[in-house]
C-alpha cells in the first residue's frame, strides 16, 4: 500500500515523514473547522479578483444590489 508513495518520493525519509504528519494532522482536524478555513481561503482569493459590474449598470448600484442580496441569506 505504501509502495507507490515511496516510489514517488524515493528513499527520502524526511519527505515521507512530512507527508505522513500532514495526513495525520488533516485526518484529526474537525470537519467544520476545516470547512471554515477553506471558505476563508476562497473568500481571500475571490477578494483579489477585479470587480466588473454587469453591462448597463453603474458600479455603485451593482455593489449595493450585491450587498442587499447577500444580506437576505
Amino acid at each position: 500500500m505504501i509502495e507507490p508513495f515511496t516510489a514517488a518520493i524515493g528513499n527520502n525519509l524526511t519527505t515521507l515523514a512530512a507527508v505522513m504528519l500532514a495526513y495525520l494532522a488533516g485526518a484529526m482536524t474537525p470537519v467544520y473547522y476545516a470547512q471554515e478555513r477553506m471558505r476563508g481561503f476562497g473568500r481571500a482569493m475571490a477578494s483579489r479578483l477585479p470587480y466588473e459590474p454587469p453591462p448597463g449598470v453603474e458600479e455603485g448600484q451593482a455593489l449595493e444590489a450585491a450587498t442587499d442580496e447577500s444580506g437576505d441569506e
